[in-house]
């Protein structure tokens, strides 16, 4: 019975997750797949575990998917930053602008 609540707590979730990245990427005017490659890893690897525990496959296999999805979100997280956003980062590093 727990495992049905936890199972359908997740996928609301994951859902409501999906629908919130997808409205910010429209938002932010990101477009193109190298800007949605990271959040993707970011949710395969959450859905990874579950997936893990439904189909009998935890353990080293669940565990290294998951790592291998977080570090390749990770390194592509550099292609999400909006090219206004530049200018601002440098703001806060003390320069001046104009």
């Amino acid at each position: 019975m727990l495992e049905i609540i936890l199972t359908i707590v997740f996928v609301i979730v994951f859902i409501i997750g999906m629908i919130v990245q997808i409205r910010r990427r429209k938002r932010a005017g990101l477009t193109g797949v190298k800007s949605a490659i990271s959040p993707i890893c970011f949710m395969i690897s959450a859905a990874f575990n579950p997936l893990g525990y439904w189909f009998g496959f935890l353990g080293l296999i669940s565990l290294l998917g998951s790592m291998l999805f977080l570090f390749l979100g990770a390194y592509y997280l550099k292609e999400m930053q909006v090219s206004g956003e530049k200018g601002r980062l440098n703001n806060y590093k003390g320069e001046q602008k104009g």
